[in-house]
């Protein structure tokens, strides 16, 4: 009907137009009494009823966009054509879903990712030590546990997770083949505890529309008059109608957002590990190796206050553990502002009144030393002797058995235990600093489908926006949920725009 052999009818080819469109709305039944070719068309009505429709000889069906109805073609004359620039946890989860979605949308497509390492998936495969922390504690509450975890970006990944849950992604990946547990910590890792498990699974989810292209770093972009976005690399110039930025915190891909008008917040390490003096060279230089389960480590600026708990571990240059790391997260640029010089309290017994504990010890102990093994009340705080007679040695307390000990001894132990103070200076100079803080704006990013607020039809994902987490899986938790969120977000865009 629509593409009539008749010249002379041509006069009456609106009409026809229009009786084809509301026949197909009311009666696709009866339609396809009078068809012969069969194309499948997505239609999606207000009750989401896909429907197979047969059309008559038609080399292409007339898109038609609306907020009720919309419908595209299964035979477009080109492929919509989507560049996923990264090769990292992010990237392969947004290609993933850009393709299922567009192939669930009937348009055809084809999805590049550009890599320009020679490897991919790097930072899975040495996360965890091998083991890849996958994600965190899927269970926790996503508003009082999970997103708290978030220094930046709590306020606005609120909506993609709620989208997108925690326990969602954990499907995904256990629906695929990924067995998983979740340690006593709150992270959750493959049973296997090898990363690999999780990498052949993300490499094994791409579809045959998805091509992974190693050593292509992108030397410029630049958008075109039409809308769409010509990606120049060492081999030449290629033309895609949308992008997906995963190049997580390198500066190559910060260059070339910046190139397209985005506001960058300048990256800054956010986890790592704070050198001390007195540690690396000083009197605590034997505690090396030295952990204990729970500490309340407290950093004071002008600012703010900033306290975390959890493990610690004593390095031959400082302090480490997850209790530092989490500290370097939230504090990140007012460390930077100092230059990572400052002081730290650390309470090693946290939750206990030790003065009340150690007048109890010594009632009880009054003949043992106090230079001995450390007092068994404080054995749940899993403090060693190695520590416990540096901390003694700090006060100079002497070589007392208890009953010796006066209020003002016991007031100096137990304030040692409580409010020790730590002089740092300097972070570690080891490349191992897996997360920045920094990045594209976010204020410039629309949540609901990652897409840039500045360019139509570009995307960021990932560590390339100013979202950071602290240790836990947190991070990988951001590059899942902002992929998947992305892959609806470009095939969207493709529905609403792409032309064929």
């Amino acid at each position: 009907l629509i593409d009539n052999p008749f010249s002379h009818l041509n006069v009456f080819r609106p009409y026809f137009m229009l009786l084809k469109l509301v026949l197909l709305l009311l009666f696709p039944p009866i339609v396809s009494m009078f068809s012969i070719q069969c194309v499948r068309i997505p239609c999606y009505m207000p009750y989401s009823m896909p429907y197979s429709m047969p059309l008559k000889n038609l080399p292409s069906f007339p898109r038609i966009t609306s907020d009720r109805h919309c419908f595209t073609t299964a035979l477009n004359s080109k492929p919509f054509k989507c560049a996923v620039i990264g090769g990292g946890p992010s990237g392969y989860f947004a290609a993933i879903h850009v393709s299922e979605k567009l192939e669930e949308y009937g348009i055809s497509h084809e999805v590049d990712i550009l890599e320009g390492t020679g490897k991919t998936l790097q930072k899975v495969r040495i996360s965890g030590g091998g083991r890849c922390n996958l994600l965190p504690d899927t269970e926790l509450d996503l508003r009082d546990n999970i997103l708290k975890c978030y220094p930046r970006g709590e306020r606005e990944l609120y909506g993609p997770m709620m989208r997108y849950k925690p326990s969602e992604i954990l499907d995904w990946f256990n629906s695929r083949g990924v067995e998983t547990k979740t340690e006593a910590d709150g992270r959750t890792f493959p049973v296997t505890d090898s990363s690999q498990t999780v990498i052949d699974c993300l490499v094994s989810s791409l579809t045959p529309s998805i091509s992974v292209h190693l050593k292509t770093p992108i030397t410029s972009i630049s958008k075109n008059e039409d809308g769409t976005y010509a990606l120049q690399t060492p081999s030449g110039t290629s033309t895609f109608s949308s992008i997906v930025f995963a190049t997580g915190s390198s500066r190559s891909g910060y260059t070339l957002l910046q190139n397209l008008n985005h506001t960058l917040i300048p990256p800054l390490p956010s986890l790592f590990t704070l050198n001390s003096d007195l540690i690396k060279t000083g009197p605590f230089s034997t505690l090396s190796g030295v952990s204990l389960p729970h500490v309340l480590c407290t950093f004071n600026s002008n600012s703010s206050k900033i306290t975390t708990l959890g493990p610690l571990l004593f390095t031959h240059v400082g302090l480490s553990g997850p209790c530092v790391l989490k500290m370097s997260s939230y504090a990140a640029r007012t460390l930077h502002s100092l230059n990572y010089e400052t002081t730290l309290t650390l309470n090693f017994v946290p939750g206990a009144d030790s003065l009340k504990l150690l007048n109890e010890y010594k009632t009880l102990n009054p003949k043992r030393k106090i230079r001995g093994p450390t007092p068994e009340c404080f054995k749940d705080h899993g403090i060693p002797k190695r520590l416990w007679l540096k901390l003694l040695d700090t006060i100079e307390i002497g070589d007392k058995i208890y009953a010796e000990l006066s209020k003002k001894d016991l007031l100096q132990i137990s304030n040692v235990l409580e409010e020790f103070k730590l002089h740092v200076k300097g972070k570690n100079t080891n490349k191992d600093e897996f997360v920045t803080c920094g990045g594209v704006d976010l204020k410039e990013v629309n949540f609901k489908n990652m897409e840039s607020k500045v360019q139509r039809g570009c995307f960021v994902v990932g560590e390339c926006l100013d979202v950071d987490a602290v240790t836990g899986g947190y991070n990988f938790l951001n590059c899942w949920v902002g992929g998947k969120v992305a892959g609806k977000g470009v095939a969207d865009y493709a529905l609403e725009n792409y032309k064929g």
